[in-house]
């Protein structure tokens, strides 16, 4: 081209961003597109099939495999929180195999997740398997029906293409530490607090478990009778090694189209003691084939094997973190006698036997996933765009876990005489197996029509008949009494205890599913479904359910008064929609009456199972309706290089199941049927905003996302109360689902004068028990005295209603940079007391040494109130313990090199990128001074596996 000095050439490509770039007397460029995320020839996934973005009118995001592969995540939920507008994932763990983030859509519960177009969860599915994923919100999601009340998750894995095999390998090693965790008090912390908790309650002095000079002694750390251990020192790494390689074969002909991928997970655990830890093996195979030019096949297969090894004693469960906090740090980690275990805390379990798999045992899931699809297309000849679909796929999930317990003695210890002394055992030898299979067989067969008449109607059919079988089965196995800890099978055990349980269930359901779409000149969208769905769970007459939705699009920006006037528009598109959808989760055979296994009885002086009623039957219970109202704008201009997209929505929920409150006698002698009689509202909004431009071999891309959403009582069967109290705080119809109601206060008590003239008795005792360090909680129906009455409504419960994220993306040359930060407002929780105030078992936590209320610092907004043992008013729940747990965490930041083609050309590689990525970083975050993690389900005291923040380094390399 010759073109003047001060030029600028501009470079488009159907599918890729539009580049500018300068001349500035240059004689030749290097020039790299960039994909346009936004284009509207994009074509997105949606319900049994695709469409061009364009003609989308209803709520669907997508995410692409290239935002999916930044965090390098052991489960794939991970990689989507705060990443989608309407999409709330929260991270409930960080213990490898447990650390699925909770999924559910505009805060309406648990979604629906189809993988190539069956249901599936895609927890274990490698990330690098994916090609998008798509969300489906609104009346988009209604094709679904009985599973998609609370929308949809649509996955699709990565296809052949055509071309030279394409060999790719992609491989990570990452560290991973706690991001947050309580800090626990030393041993002469722990002493000073329970002494002064003691004395506190009124025991004299000259009485507590610790006296002034033991504290000296437990702080001083020489004496070996008056130890000082930390126990997340004594059992927890600093750090923990996770390993992610993956091989990918990809290529293709004309007539055949393949894809292969392998992977491999190992995660290991962040105790010391034992193996802990995750493994994860992928395979998958995509295999597409043209018959001839009318009929083509695909076979797709898919295996996955989980492994989860833990200590017997898991700590996915509460009562880990229990014994973790009860082992106190005056106790000793160890002994002279390496092969005595010390007595630690009050029970039979501690930290120490807790994570160590040679004195606990282990807790060992074996988890092995088969999937196998067959579809074949058919286009039907003489009609024009008419294609028939047969679809057959296979799911079998089988899994086996053992839990091993080892029993062993436990003592104390006299280091002044040497002598040690039986304090009892732990749990017996024993030893407990089940075995589980489920098997899911999917049918579909569909008639498509797509056509474009004379160019301006495009016209698409959808009509489809769906079977889903479904067959479950398990058997357990329980015995104890082992002569040795050295054989773990069940023949070792003894019969006394022995325990066999088994059930089976088999169930299905039947679907006939209809859509229509129309575009005129693709201006004006209309899309209409049905689906007619059956459940077993409901009678016969009521069976069956017809669930429509309707939906609409306006392409503004192709109207002449704007194409021909605003040129700077890319696209307006106005979008609305009303769907109905059913809901068929609720327990089997509620209809009928029955028996069930309950208890036993003894007959001919021999145990059998005893049997009771299962209650009275419900012969017209039935489906439960949503009504999902939903309206949106879709917006970009300045050739795509701003972008916005915003949704509000009113989902109504209808015939919810619940129980009437009726008095009955205890001569009734049966419980009341589950009734469709309540009703719930939700509503919300989400809006996405994003800029990208580019500035010469710079690029860059910059977008926020924010979702708020809030539900609501309609009707909940309650009482018919009539005292105005019991109307404020009881009631639930009209209120919003997570109110919450506690006692106003008002800080601490800072001197006795305060208390003698508090002018009510707030303890029920006439304020005998009060002392300055308590809480003064406040009489606000002003009546002489504190009880319910006074409680009122101080917030919100522990579900955050405002999601928001951040993302920005640059790159420059081979450099790329990504940062991710997601977070959440408007979030409340009530923290618990357990261990930010002694209670005489437990370990307490840090905050309450650095920030208690004690006589030298007698401040009224002290953070923890004087310690002492047993119930007090300080525990009741109040706004002094609701705390703000709103939170800004940088989830992903990546920073990455890809080598220039032809220096590595003679390698024979087609691409070459470095990178490092770290995860969870950082985080701004109020409940930190306490320890813990509002991340985490137990945000209110810190009993579960703390989330994990990461450092990886990572190669991704092309043949």
């Amino acid at each position: 081209l010759e073109v003047p000095n001060k030029a600028t050439i501009q470079i488009s490509y159907i599918g890729f961003n539009t580049q500018e770039i300068p001349v500035n007397g240059q004689k030749s460029f290097t020039i790299r597109m960039t994909e346009d995320t936004q284009s509207l020839d994009e074509v997105v996934v949606v319900g049994y099939g695709t469409q061009k973005k364009l003609n989308v009118t209803g709520a669907v995001a997508t995410l692409k495999n290239e935002e999916l592969v930044k965090s390098p995540v052991a489960s794939t939920t991970n990689a989507l929180v705060g990443r989608l507008p309407g999409l709330i994932a929260k991270q409930k763990s960080g213990q490898p195999g447990f650390d699925a983030a909770d999924i559910n859509i505009r805060s309406f519960g648990s979604a629906l997740v189809i993988v190539d177009g069956v249901e599936q969860s895609f927890n274990n599915i490698d990330a690098n398997e994916i090609e998008s994923v798509s969300i489906l919100k609104d009346a988009s999601a209604a094709i679904y029906c009985a599973r998609a009340g609370n929308g949809v998750i649509l996955v699709t894995t990565k296809r052949g293409q055509s071309g030279k095999p394409n060999i790719s390998f992609n491989g990570t090693l990452t560290s991973q530490s706690y991001t947050n965790f309580p800090e626990p008090v030393n041993a002469g912390q722990y002493a000073t607090l329970f002494r002064e908790a003691q004395i506190n309650s009124g025991i004299p002095e000259n009485q507590t478990k610790f006296s002034e000079e033991d504290i000296a002694k437990y702080f001083a750390g020489n004496d070996p009778q008056y130890p000082s251990t930390n126990w997340y020192d004594e059992i927890m790494k600093k750090s923990a090694l996770q390993q992610q390689y993956n091989l990918t074969i990809r290529g293709g002909t004309d007539v055949v189209k393949y894809y292969t991928f392998l992977g491999y997970l190992s995660q290991d655990g962040m105790f010391k003691g034992g193996n802990t830890g995750y493994r994860r093996f992928n395979v998958r195979s995509n295999l597409d084939v043209n018959l001839t030019s009318d009929l083509t096949f695909s076979l797709d297969l898919s295996a996955i094997k989980d492994d989860v090894r833990q200590s017997n004693r898991p700590a996915s469960e509460e009562w880990f973190w229990m014994d973790f906090f009860d082992s106190t740090p005056t106790s000793h980690a160890s002994f002279p006698d390496p092969t005595k275990v010390p007595h630690i805390g009050p029970g039979p379990f501690n930290a120490i036997i807790n994570t160590h798999e040679d004195l606990c045992g282990y807790d060992k899931t074996y988890k092995n996933t088969l999937n196998g699809a067959f579809t074949v297309n058919y286009k039907v000849h003489p009609v024009p765009g008419l294609s028939a679909k047969l679809k057959l796929n296979y799911q079998q999930v089988s899994y086996d876990r053992k839990n091993w317990t080892k029993q062993n003695d436990i003592w104390d210890y006299d280091y002044a005489t040497d002598t040690y002394t039986l304090y009892g055992k732990s749990m017996p030898t024993s030893l407990k197996q089940e075995f589980h299979k489920n098997q899911v067989i999917t049918g579909q067969f569909s008639l498509n029509y797509d056509r474009v008449i004379n160019k301006d109607h495009a016209i698409n059919g959808l009509a489809l008949v769906e079977i889903i079988d479904y067959n479950n089965g398990n058997f357990s196995a329980y015995r104890e009494n082992y002569v040795t800890s050295a054989i773990d099978q069940l023949f070792a055990g003894g019969t006394i205890n022995q325990q066999a349980n088994g059930s089976a269930s088999v169930s299905g359901r039947a679907s006939f599913v209809a859509r229509a779409n129309y575009a005129y000149q693709g201006k004006y969208l209309l899309e209409a479904t049905a689906r007619y769905d059956g459940s077993p769970n409901f009678p016969k007459d009521k069976r069956w359910g017809f669930f429509p939705s309707l939906s609409a699009g306006w392409r503004m920006s192709e109207e002449a008064f704007i194409k021909n006037n605003l040129t700077w528009i890319d696209n307006l598109k106005l979008r609305a929609g009303v769907s109905q959808t059913g809901f068929d989760s609720v327990g089997a055979f509620q209809y009928l009456t029955g028996y069930k296994f309950e208890g036993y009885n003894v007959l001919g002086g021999k145990e059998v199972p005893g049997l009771t009623t299962t209650g009275i039957a419900n012969t017209n219970i039935s489906w439960e309706t949503m009504t999902l109202y939903n309206v949106g704008l879709d917006l970009s201009v300045l050739n795509n290089k701003l972008y916005s997209e915003i949704d509000v929505f009113y989902r109504k929920r209808d015939d919810m199941l619940g129980t009437r409150v009726v008095s009955l006698p205890n001569t009734f002698g049966a419980t009341l049927p589950s009734e469709n009689i309540n009703s719930q509202s939700t509503r919300g909004f989400e809006v996405l905003i994003g800029h990208r431009g580019n500035f010469g071999e710079f690029s860059y891309d910059i977008s926020g996302n924010v979702s708020w959403s809030r539900s609501k009582w309609i009707h909940y069967d309650e009482p018919d109360y009539t005292d105005p109290d019991d109307i404020r705080l009881k009631k639930k119809s009209g209120q919003w689902i997570d109110v919450y109601n506690a006692y106003k206060s008002d800080g601490l008590f800072t001197s006795q004068e305060e208390i003698d003239n508090l002018g009510y008795d707030m303890d029920g005792m006439g304020n005998t028990s009060l002392r300055p360090g308590d809480i003064k909680i406040l009489d606000l129906n002003n009546d002489g005295e504190v009880d319910w009455r006074d409680a009122s409504t101080i917030g919100s419960g522990g579900t955050p209603h405002i999601i928001y994220g951040i993302n920005l993306n640059m790159k420059y040359k081979g450099f790329d940079l990504s940062v991710f930060a997601q977070g959440a407002a408007d979030y409340y929780v009530q923290l618990q007391s357990g261990n930010i105030n002694i209670d005489g078992v437990r370990t307490p936590f840090k905050v309450i040494w650095n920030e208690r209320w004690t006589p030298e610092n007698n401040d009224r907004n002290a953070i923890i109130p004087r310690q002492k043992i047993g119930q007090t008013t300080n525990n009741w729940n109040s706004d002094y313990w609701y705390k703000n747990a709103s939170y800004l965490r940088l989830k992903n930041l990546t920073l990455g090199y890809t080598f220039d083609k032809g220096l590595i050309r003679n390698l024979r590689m087609e691409n070459l990128r470095l990178f490092v990525v770290g995860t969870n970083l950082f985080a701004i975050n109020p409940l930190r001074k306490y320890g813990l993690d509002p991340e985490t389900p137990d945000a209110t005291r810190g009993w579960s596996y703390p989330v994990t923040k990461s450092v990886s380094l990572g190669l991704n390399v092309t043949f």
